[in-house]
């Protein structure tokens, strides 16, 4: 009898505890799902992802040589806009085999403006890598005038791939002409960036006499040359301060890749978790990207609790390989594509 009762009393254990678990179950589902719901409403990545498709992608490299180099293009005003006009048509990214499984390559495209507003021109245009293994940051600024093959359009300007096909066209050029294994993007606009300098305080940077009257004049500031916290408005105008120096657009670069740096240092010290965690929320809600919330969310940990994280910043094209040209009567660069190639791997992925 007591038998019974013991089997009874440990039958009724089980419906419970399988009742709890199944409550539990339940509860965990409906929180995930509002979860991913919230998470929709309040940020943009995978709005209109560009797709990844298996198929083998067209060739881009042409026939046609590469354009005989300009000897007077060095005396061009490298200050002077050029970019390519046309309706965007979206073409898909092409897939590639993952080059080393511990190490990521992201294409990140800022255009001009808010991201609102679609705008094919794209003048800040990084790859930026992160290894696992070294835990530590490449970012790559590419400079918008490298001529590249584009396939039947011939040799055109890397900010132009975004004109004629969107993030699609862009990867596929730089991965077919390179041999790189991009295949995720983040795109933003320049307003959107502002807002993010504002929300960490500002950005620390060191500026020139000549750069400090080039923001106080466009914005009404009173900087003064020496260490300066820029805002948003102030950074941004230094981001696309072509003139100081008589630099062009390697100033510009220059100055891009010094912030960055920067302001990777700046989050990396601060000891404020709150400040992270609104960084990187508001981050989810100012970007394009076909990269998943766990990934994304996965970086920004890893930049959060990595005790030894590092960063490198390159400029493309490597120097002494291209050559300065002219086209379309503005400035454009002619890259060694093979020494660019291999410097790239190097940079990338420790590799020849």
């Amino acid at each position: 009898m007591e038998t019974e009762k013991m089997a009874m009393q440990s039958e009724k254990s089980l419906r419970l505890l399988s009742r709890v678990l199944c409550t539990l179950l339940a509860l965990l589902v409906l929180l995930s799902a509002l979860g991913v719901f919230l998470y929709n409403r309040l940020n943009r990545t995978g709005e209109g992802a560009v797709p990844i498709v298996a198929s083998q992608p067209p060739q881009l490299s042409p026939t046609a040589p590469p354009p005989t180099p300009d000897p007077f293009a060095a005396a061009l005003d490298t200050g002077k806009d050029y970019y390519e006009t046309g309706e965007l048509q979206e073409v898909p990214i092409y897939e590639q085999k993952q080059i080393n499984r511990f190490i990521i390559s992201i294409l990140v495209v800022i255009q001009n403006g808010s991201l609102e507003t679609e705008n094919p021109q794209t003048d800040m245009m990084f790859i930026v890598s992160y290894s696992q293994i070294r835990q530590q940051f490449t970012v790559v600024s590419l400079m918008r005038d490298t001529l590249v093959p584009m396939g039947d359009r011939g040799w055109k300007r890397l900010n132009s791939a975004y004109a004629y096909g969107g993030m699609g066209m862009l990867i596929n050029t730089l991965n077919d002409t390179f041999g790189l294994d991009i295949q995720n993007y983040v795109y933003t606009g320049t307003e959107e960036l502002g807002k993010l300098a504002d929300l960490v305080g500002g950005v620390p940077m060191e500026l020139t006499e000549e750069e400090a009257a080039y923001i106080n004049a466009a914005c009404g500031s009173s900087l003064s040359a020496g260490q300066n916290q820029l805002t948003g408005e102030q950074a941004l105008l230094h981001l696309g301060n072509r003139t100081s120096g008589g630099t062009g657009d390697f100033g510009r670069v220059t100055r891009q890749l010094t912030m960055i740096r920067n302001m990777f240092q700046y989050l990396k010290d601060s000891n404020d978790s709150s400040q992270m965690r609104s960084f990187f929320a508001t981050i989810f809600k100012s970007l394009r990207t076909n990269l998943d919330f766990e990934t994304l969310a996965g970086i920004g940990y890893e930049m959060c609790m990595a005790d030894a994280l590092t960063m490198q910043t390159i400029r493309f094209p490597f120097d002494e390989s291209y050559t300065e040209t002219s086209m379309d009567g503005a400035f454009a660069l002619i890259p060694e594509i093979e020494k660019n190639r291999i410097l790239l791997m190097q940079a990338l992925y420790s590799k020849e």
